[in-house]
């Protein structure tokens, strides 16, 4: 062999390239550029044939425009390295850390190359295993009824054995990534349930869309919101995610695009995963190949748009404003969503649709009436004789007192105006607490009480 080439690299060569061409710094020096036209050559027939499986075209690899075609075309051929570090959850975090400083970070309790070596006693009450590549894979220990050593055990074997992101994965950036098992503390919301998720897709380094989460992952109830960089709630889905009217304060809008833009410099796409915690907000992890540029936008146009905002557009005219469904087409499925709801529905005296949150059998105690048994007794006797007297009522924030993902127990403050019989308006204070049972997909009220603050009356003469 010439150049000092000998047969013996030969074996490993060819294995590299079944197990996912991941060790170019092996390769001999005259084999890299036909080793790296083959590995491209592989990556592109794949991509193409599941591109055509789900969209039933060829996408234009030359010239993309729409998004799924520019992350197609990083697919097959973008080779930065910095792929391996933002694909690697563990290297990721010094990466935030030297961009953010550590505060950023989710705590990394512990690594492990070998299952074995986990050492579960030192692990606290609460947390949560994964592999440090890949996605989907974890397991979350809540309390001891899920603290089962050998099954997690088990998980864990499983997840450092398959090799499935060296030598299957379409996504260059997860080949070779040493394997690990790692552990995080689990994660709580601000209102004691699970924290509130956060994706933002950065385009050129700047914020473009963000998207905001209720919900745990993989369940029915989960509903999402788009918004732009100045919080503009947009006409944009993604299935099978059901979209749902959601607010997104100043407070988390502006830290959200400030974290965001610092990870995501230099970077052309690059989308930046947040949590909202009883601690600050968190980065989870930075993803560059979202959904494999094959997601199923809804509307189909949005693709297009996306991909405009990806080759440098920034008129976000172009997108429509939310619009809300239908009630009974995406009913509420998370209590904050639930509020949020049935407060609009209050403001416009719409007691017909409010009736879809409530379970007919509902038990009551209200602000005017004491005690109410069903439905109909709580609308002719506290909703009815209430609504038509008030304007301006919110929510304040809530307290999940319990979340049990098939019931949650809800204590909120509450204020509104109440109309004297002069005409006049006087401020109304008080709280509730709302019991929530899962039915299907949505949620139902099956207990709710209200009462006033102290000193004021329900209603007042003048």
């Amino acid at each position: 062999m010439t150049n000092g080439t000998s047969p013996k690299y030969m074996r490993p060569c060819v294995g590299r390239i079944y197990t996912g061409f991941t060790m170019d710094s092996q390769v001999p020096r005259p084999w890299k550029g036909p080793f790296r036209a083959l590995e491209i050559a592989y990556t592109r027939r794949k991509v193409l044939r599941d591109f055509r499986r789900d969209f039933g075209r060829t996408p234009n690899l030359q010239s993309p425009a729409t998004y799924n075609e520019r992350l197609s075309h990083r697919l097959v051929y973008d080779r930065d390295p910095r792929l391996k570090v933002v694909s690697d959850k563990i290297a990721v975090k010094d990466y935030v850390a030297e961009r953010l400083g550590d505060r950023y970070n989710v705590p990394l309790l512990g690594k492990w190359r070998r299952a074995k070596d986990i050492d579960w006693a030192a692990l606290p009450a609460r947390f949560v295993i994964k592999p440090n590549e890949g996605s989907g894979r974890f397991a979350l220990v809540r309390g001891e009824a899920d603290r089962n050593p050998q099954r997690l055990r088990a998980f864990a074997q499983l997840w450092l054995k398959r090799r499935w992101f060296d030598w299957l994965a379409q996504e260059w950036g997860y080949r070779g990534i040493p394997r690990y098992i790692m552990a995080e503390p689990l994660l709580e919301g601000r209102n004691g349930g699970i924290p509130s998720e956060v994706n933002v897709f950065t385009f050129g380094g700047r914020v473009g869309l963000i998207r905001l989460f209720t919900g745990r992952k993989t369940r029915p109830e989960r509903r999402d919101a788009w918004f732009d960089p100045t919080g503009r709630q947009l006409d944009i889905g993604v299935d099978p995610i059901r979209g749902a009217r959601m607010e997104l304060s100043e407070r988390d809008r502006l830290e959200i695009v400030d974290i965001s833009e610092k990870l995501a410099a230099g970077w052309d796409h690059l989308r930046v995963d947040l949590y909202l915690t009883s601690d600050g907000i968190k980065v989870g992890e930075l993803t560059p190949y979202s959904w494999g540029g094959r997601a199923q936008w809804r509307p189909e146009s949005v693709d297009a748009k996306v991909g405009a905002l990806w080759g440098g557009e920034t008129d976000y005219s172009i997108f429509e404003d939310f619009r809300d469904p239908a009630l009974a087409d995406s009913p509420p499925s998370d209590p904050l969503v639930w509020l949020r709801t049935w407060q609009d529905l209050i403001n416009a005296g719409d007691y017909e649709t409010s009736r879809q949150l409530f379970a007919s059998d509902v038990v009551a105690f209200g602000s005017l009436a004491e005690s109410m048994r069903g439905l109909a007794e709580l609308e002719a006797n506290q909703w009815r004789k209430i609504w038509g007297t008030i304007r301006d009522f919110r929510f304040e924030e809530p307290v999940i007192l319990s979340d049990h993902e098939e019931a949650y127990t809800v204590a909120v403050r509450w204020s509104s105006e109440g109309q004297t019989e002069n005409g006049g308006w006087y401020e109304r204070r008080g709280r509730c607490t709302l019991m929530l049972q899962r039915l299907g997909p949505a949620l139902v009220c099956t207990h709710s009480h209200f009462s006033m603050d102290p000193g004021i009356p329900a209603r007042r003469a003048g």
